[in-house]
């Protein structure tokens, strides 16, 4: 119970303050606990950031697992959408975690910059395999214009990444509008015409 206790304070500080100006002394106040204690669970600042960057990557990419799971059975475009929608669904009522994951993806990729890299690369992989599935299977059925499928999963992850800094700096009007919008264009290319 203490350790989960001492990720989730820590999540919340590091998200707030950042890495650099978090202190020990203050996630372990958060928790009730003497500033030593923590080294029980963890054996440096860094240890503890890590395992609170695993815990966030394990989450998200659980998530989005589950998430894909459930729209496998939909038509393609509408698996898409589905899956580009799960950014806002998934962080709208999770703001540590979001404010978290900007810090460390814009402001700092922490103390161990490789590490958590390798962390994060790796969570990727249901998702870009779930949304490169959706693209096969509209090339297949005819309904997507054919092209670079690798190309096409690495914009939807652009795309993603847009949705998530916007879903941080903006209103959710203004979010759902860029949405719509970007959805709007996404799926026209998507459906273009195929040449003959």
């Amino acid at each position: 119970m203490t350790r989960a206790r001492i990720v989730t304070e820590a999540r919340r500080a590091f998200g707030r303050k950042g890495y650099a100006e978090t202190s020990l002394r203050e996630i372990a106040e958060a928790v009730g606990i003497k500033t030593p204690s923590l080294y029980a669970h963890f054996a440096s600042k860094e240890a503890l950031y890590e395992a609170t960057y695993a815990e966030v990557v394990v989450e998200h990419t659980a998530y989005f697992e589950a998430l894909a799971r459930r729209s496998s059975s939909m038509e393609p475009l509408d698996r898409l959408h589905h899956l580009l929608g799960g950014i806002e669904s998934y962080y709208r009522d999770r703001t540590d975690y979001a404010e978290f994951s900007l810090r460390a993806a814009v402001a700092e990729i922490a103390p161990d910059g490789e590490g958590l890299r390798e962390i994060f690369l790796d969570s990727e992989s249901a998702l870009a395999e779930a949304v490169r599935e959706a693209y096969d299977d509209g090339v297949a059925a005819g309904s997507f214009t054919p092209g670079d499928a690798d190309g096409f999963t690495a914009l939807v992850f652009v795309i993603m990444d847009g949705l998530f800094l916007q879903l941080t700096h903006y209103s959710p009007e203004l979010h759902r509008e860029r949405f719509d919008q970007a959805w709007r264009y996404l799926s026209a290319i998507l459906t273009a015409s195929r040449p003959r």
